[in-house]
């Protein structure tokens, strides 16, 4: 194993700590700091660290907590945000020299806000690809094999956890972005229900699937996290522990793309799920995922041109520049075409399932490649595009490199997915 890996400890175990009085906010974010100086320098996951604020911060929550007053539990847990989210004194660079002169914000993105009054410490910020698209690449590294890549967009978010520099970090996906690169530096993660988290201080790419998720060692510590800052409406706060019947899923682009040891590693997972006592069948997927994801593809090119329109042309990578003139070449009736399709693809495809249903796949084909690219996002996308929430499990490894799995529902079942993960059963899993 890679010395630049270690595991960031559980949310419960970290708050058991805090409440037993063997571990202080304070500590904890002095020990995140050390990891930092330790590793970063390799993995590079970090652009702005707040030190001194979040030192700050974990003070008057220590002191709160010693006077009875508890927030819940992300009080006092570390968290990084991706350089594409706003936190308040720092600029939003989102890796582009087309920012490179933007004034720090000036107030917190409002998931921000919101995690910071559930209690959570803002450590600083992580990197991204440029405008969280494919290109320019960060330099972020695996800390699992630093000769590869932590995936795209939210590299920084994928690799602070899997170094051990924060418990928890925030990521945006419009693709792949946050469930990808969780698989690939084998952390959790929860997206909510597309469309569902967004909000002020986010910077867009294509509107239509922009949405924050979360990161964690776990994914049920992504699914605390997201719960600090979803609305009370997708139930993430204290849902209901669920058994859930899983469907492993299975189609034509995932037979043809998936390699040996990804097949392996999601198929033992299966396994032990069934071992748990959850019921398990394969199901074929209703409609053509290669066919979502072209469908994805067009609506997303086309809002990125409307989106970046007046972004100025020498100051952005070429394959940006590319991509947002094809948008700007989709007409009004082909865009809205593809609108059309994807909510009728979302139709055929969830009405094959049950209410209990919650389907496994792969997260990529295989683990994470060399990082000339952020690697293959073709198995997110069109989970991304169906609309349900989305949790990257940890699969187990091929060779030396960690292999992550999806395990998604219907658009709302936010709850059901969460209920399942923070459930005892999900907890003796630690998935």
């Amino acid at each position: 194993m890679s010395a630049s890996i270690q595991d960031p400890g559980r949310i419960r175990d970290l708050s058991a700590a805090m409440a037993a009085g063997g571990l202080t906010a304070e500590g904890l974010v002095e020990r995140c700091l050390a990891r930092i100086a330790a590793v970063d320098g390799q993995v590079r996951a970090w652009v702005h660290v707040l030190d001194e604020e979040a030192l700050a911060t974990a003070r008057a929550l220590d002191a709160e907590r010693r006077a009875g007053r508890l927030r819940g539990p992300l009080h006092g847990i570390p968290v990084g945000v991706k350089d594409v989210i706003d936190v308040a004194g720092l600029p939003t660079r989102a890796n582009s020299p087309s920012r490179a002169d933007l004034a720090p914000a000036t107030a917190d993105a409002t998931v921000v806000a919101h995690l910071r009054a559930a209690g959570a410490v803002v450590l600083g910020k992580l990197h991204t690809t440029e405008y969280a698209y494919f290109n320019s690449l960060p330099p972020t590294r695996n800390p699992w094999d630093l000769t590869r890549t932590a995936g795209g967009s939210s590299a920084g978010s994928g690799a602070a956890i899997a170094s051990g520099t924060v418990p928890l970090a925030l990521g945006t996906q419009t693709a792949g972005s946050v469930n990808r690169p969780a698989a690939y530096t084998g952390v959790g993660a929860f997206k909510p229900s597309t469309l569902s988290i967004g909000g002020t201080g986010v910077l867009p790419l294509a509107p239509s699937f922009d949405t924050v998720g979360a990161f964690g060692g776990s994914a049920q510590d992504a699914a605390l996290c997201a719960a600090g800052y979803a609305a009370d409406h997708l139930g993430l706060r204290a849902p209901s522990p669920v058994r859930p019947r899983i469907v492993v899923l299975s189609d034509p682009m995932i037979a043809a793309k998936q390699q040996p040891g990804t097949a392996a590693a999601v198929a033992a997972l299966a396994a032990r799920l069934g071992a748990a006592g959850l019921p398990v069948r394969e199901v074929r997927a209703p409609v053509s995922l290669e066919e979502v994801l072209e469908v994805h593809r067009g609506v997303m090119v086309a809002e990125l041109g409307r989106t970046h329109a007046r972004a100025p042309r020498g100051r952005v990578s070429p394959r940006i520049v590319a991509d947002i003139e094809a948008g700007l070449a989709i007409g009004e009736a082909d865009y809205l075409a593809g609108l059309r399709r994807l909510a009728d693809f979302r139709a055929a495809f969830w009405s094959a399932f049950g209410a209990d249903d919650l389907l496994l796949l792969p997260a990529a084909p295989d683990v994470a490649p060399t990082p000339e690219t952020t690697g293959d996002p073709s198995f997110v996308i069109p989970f991304t595009a169906l609309g349900g929430p989305i949790a990257t499990l940890r699969a187990g490894r091929d060779g030396h490199m960690p292999v992550g799995a999806l395990l998604t529902g219907a658009p709302g079942a936010d709850a059901r997915l969460a209920g399942f993960l923070l459930s005892d059963l999900g907890t003796e899993l630690d998935l």
